[in-house]
């Protein structure tokens, strides 16, 4: 009898085991290689860089004036809006108003913490909307993230 109970209990027990192996290598993958896209629109640049950190993967963002003039910029938050998988905005903050001189680097949100993704292709969807002048700019690019 209490062979049988030993044997029962080490079954669950490797079954047990080998269940929680498969849902940790299935469910989350971490990002093969680092990803950077610098998209180009008149005197601006929208830098996005995506890399793994201890929770998943971070997005860092920034906007890059090489106009010649000071100029003053008008955005809602966040200046640049992210998605994973589909192409949606999202600027739903209050607006935000910003000098740039020509070369300055404006970056007014923290780095974008995402849980880890599954693996496989996975496509960033990268949307930066703001306003010279009350006159709209937009820069959209979207690149594929690989996850192992």
């Amino acid at each position: 009898m209490v062979k049988k109970l030993l044997m029962i209990c080490t079954a669950l027990a490797v079954i047990g085991g080998a269940a929680a192996y498969w849902f940790v290598e299935t469910s989350s993958a971490k990002l093969a290689e680092p990803v950077q896209v610098s998209e180009q629109m008149e005197d601006f640049i929208m830098h996005v860089q995506v890399e793994k950190n201890e929770e998943g993967f971070q997005v860092l963002r920034s906007l890059e004036y090489i106009g010649d003039e000071p100029i003053v910029l008008s955005h809602r938050t966040p200046l640049i809006s992210l998605r994973v998988n589909h192409d949606t905005k999202n600027f739903t903050g209050s607006p935000v108003t910003k000098e740039l001189n020509p070369g300055d680097v404006y970056h007014p949100q923290e780095a974008k913490v995402f849980n880890p993704l599954k693996k496989g292709s996975h496509t960033l969807y990268m949307d930066c909307e703001f306003y010279i002048d009350g006159e709209r700019k937009n820069i959209k690019a979207h690149k594929e993230m690989v996850f192992q």
